[in-house]
């Protein structure tokens, strides 16, 4: 009975991220997202960090710009006494 793996190959990774490995291979370059090398040789990758990585560069909704830039309007005013 083969135990499962709870790290991802290379290519494993690639294809969860959506990625070619090549450009896998870049972001490790980069250090942008982390890895595992055992033994010095083969990476691998856990899905918690892999997602993590995904998680990182959200884009904000309208409405979350808006809400932002009318508390950041507001917080100049308050500190302008004009409120």
């Amino acid at each position: 009975m083969k135990a499962e793996n709870p790290l991802f190959t290379t290519a494993e990774a690639a294809a969860y991220l959506g990625i070619t490995r090549s450009y896998l291979y870049k972001l490790m370059m980069w250090r942008k997202v982390p890895y595992y090398k055992p033994r010095g040789k083969l990476c691998f990758f856990d899905k918690a960090d892999l997602d993590e990585y995904n998680r990182r560069y959200r884009v904000q909704s309208e409405d979350e710009l808006e809400a932002q830039s009318e508390a950041y309007i507001l917080h100049k005013r308050m500190r302008n006494g004009l409120v």
